[in-house]
């Protein structure tokens, strides 16, 4: 089975596999979110932050000890001294924090840069003395090397093994208490030995806020969970906005698709679409398109129509004239028309024959008028000049014909693009018009009067007028009243074809339904005008 490669998927795959891009950009930049956060809470949580302080140190070096943005690198509660080689203070930065340092006080210190775990052991020996053993590891941040020491002492304090360095000879219980109570402290201290400028040797001793293990420990706790959450909540939002944008805009579809269902069944379209914006614009468009579609398919029912009915009128005006000229002409041949007759016979024939090609001229130029590659061949005339030339040549024959005329025509210059030919022909129609549907004697009337940029050309006549049954389709190719076609008198293309040369020059013809006074019939012209 052959499948549609224009066809990419439903439109919910569409969604989804969009909303899947869409949703993973989005995931992404919520996990370097929480990855942020891990990190803000690490930093928040994790004590003394060495690196960052080993970035200012050449404040203390300096001597700038105001500078140095102690309340930033160790907390609120932190605070620094400054201690000269012999151990004096010679800065505070708060004054909270302890004045001085022994020696040995400080050995028990951690070092800065240094990890230490520091705890102190009682028990007795084999002879029940009482002992004290301290042990400490310290680890170089950055490495995995461990360096173990150990400190024996007595009840007393006194020290019996030294495995640490240590260089007094006796550990005093203010020591001994912050040794024990070191991990309980909220807050921890660490050393760090430097030289100033001058080559001296002096200590800092940083007072810091130690890392909360419990909180840090149920911080990363939440944070996992929110994790994982992400992932099953994201799965879940997916999946609801899917369903629901496939509802929102699967249904405004299927209505066009029962739309254009209908619309093939040939059943009537409703307009009763609702959904998005875009979808209901879409479904009205549809509806309207198949309302043009309908209405030329009407149309077209009825050109067809048209055509039949021209050619059921074209067929009757040739077939009178050329049954009479074939009977004529046969009676003349079988030699059954009397001598005396005969001329009469002839004359009938060659009148009819003048008709017929009159009716075979009309009806080419109609067609020609009709083809669509049609266009008029236009120059710039004074249409005021070209009235007055046209109606001089035409006036002899209107008065042997025994018709009057009364010209109204501006003495001023208005252009015009025009086919002189074709324009020719409107005026010549339109007269001819009055003239074989009128008695001798009528009178025909032609103006011209300019309004603003265009011109308005009046041709009528004071005659017996047009019926109102004719009036509204005068236009029409075959239109003729009956008294005319019983006569024989035009072929009813006369009208069609002025109507054709008007509007090719992008211009209007109409029959006035209620002429000026004096007249019976008029006919206005509209075309625009040329600058000057």
């Amino acid at each position: 089975m052959k499948t549609d490669k224009r066809k990419k998927g439903s439109f919910l795959s569409l969604i989804i596999r969009n909303y899947l891009w869409f949703s993973f950009a989005v995931l992404l930049a919520l996990m370097c979110i929480v990855v942020v956060i891990n990190w803000m809470g690490e930093q928040h949580f994790s004590g003394l932050k060495t690196k960052k302080i080993k970035k200012f140190t050449e404040y203390l070096e300096e001597g700038n000890y105001e500078k140095f943005p102690s309340d930033i690198l160790l907390g609120q509660k932190g605070a620094f001294v400054i201690l000269d080689e012999n151990f004096q203070m010679i800065y505070q930065s708060k004054s909270d924090m302890p004045k001085r340092f022994t020696e040995e006080e400080l050995f028990f210190v951690n070092e800065l840069g240094m990890k230490e775990k520091i705890k102190a052991i009682f028990y007795q020996d084999e002879n029940e003395n009482e002992r004290i053993l301290i042990q400490r590891e310290k680890t170089k941040e950055g490495t995995e090397k461990n360096k173990k020491e150990y400190l024996l002492l007595d009840n007393s304090g006194t020290v019996l093994v030294n495995q640490m360095g240590f260089t007094g000879k006796n550990v005093n219980q203010k020591e001994l208490d912050y040794i024990i109570k070191k991990g309980k402290n909220p807050v921890q201290y660490a050393k760090w030995e430097f030289k100033n400028k001058r080559g001296k040797r002096y200590t800092a001793v940083f007072r810091y806020e130690k890392k909360d293990a419990k909180k840090y420990l149920e911080f990363t706790k939440s944070m996992r969970v929110v994790q994982w959450l992400i992932l099953p909540l994201y799965a879940l939002i997916v999946a609801v906005f899917a369903v629901r944008l496939n509802h929102k805009v699967k249904r405004p579809l299927m209505a066009l698709k029962e739309s254009i269902v209908c619309y093939q069944k040939g059943q009537k379209l409703s307009n009763d679409n609702n959904g998005p914006d875009e979808f209901v614009e879409i479904g009205d468009d549809f509806v309207k398109l198949a309302q043009r579609l309908a209405e030329s398919e009407e149309r077209r029912k009825i050109s067809d129509e048209e055509k039949q009915q021209m050619l059921a009128d074209i067929s009757h005006d040739l077939k009178t004239p050329i049954t009479i000229i074939q009977g004529y002409a046969k009676a003349i041949c079988d030699g059954v028309i009397k001598e005396e007759n005969k001329q009469q016979y002839l004359q009938t024939i060659y009148h009819k024959s003048i008709v017929l090609n009159e009716l075979i001229n009309a009806f080419s130029e109609y067609s020609n008028l009709e083809h669509p590659d049609f266009r008029p061949v236009k120059t710039k005339v004074d249409i005021c000049e070209y009235a007055r030339e046209y109606l001089a040549t035409k006036y002899n024959e209107l008065v042997l014909g025994g018709f009057l005329i009364e010209v109204e025509v501006p003495e001023m210059i208005i252009w015009c693009q025009i086919d002189v030919q074709q324009m020719k022909r409107v005026f010549e129609n339109l007269i001819n018009n009055s003239v074989k549907h009128n008695k001798r004697g009528t009178m025909l009337f032609f103006s011209m009067k300019k309004e603003a940029d265009t011109i308005c050309i009046s041709i009528g006549d004071n005659g017996t007028g047009i019926p109102k049954e004719l009036a509204q389709m005068v236009f029409e190719p075959f239109v003729v009243g009956d008294e005319s076609r019983n006569s024989r008198q035009g072929t009813g293309l006369g009208l069609a074809i002025a109507k054709k040369i008007v509007e090719a020059h992008d211009g209007v013809i109409e029959l006035v339904k209620f002429p000026k006074e004096g007249l019976s019939t008029e006919f206005r012209i509209w075309m625009h005008t040329d600058k000057e």
